[in-house]
């Protein structure tokens, strides 16, 4: 796939697409349905056909969306195993 997609905030200001680097970008907390549905919006703007179901990148390889890291715990929190 030659494509990646990114997950940032709402109120982030990135464009959808950065040419530059081959990267979608999302807003974080939308479902996977949600996150497919907004990266077939972009490709099918560049002119990529979409198949039914599922998204394509131009080299015709299925776009596999990895779940966003989860976010990093706290610096003052304390967590303890042996409780």
């Amino acid at each position: 796939m030659c494509i990646r997609v990114r997950y940032a905030s709402v109120r982030s200001r990135e464009t959808p697409w950065d040419a530059d680097n081959g990267v979608i970008t999302v807003p974080d907390g939308l479902s996977e349905p949600l996150v497919l549905r907004a990266v077939r919006a972009v490709l099918t703007e560049l002119a990529i056909p979409q198949p039914d179901f599922g998204a394509l990148c131009w080299c015709g390889a299925p776009v596999v969306l990895v779940p966003p890291a989860p976010e990093q715990r706290g610096g003052d929190e304390v967590i303890i195993l042996d409780a």
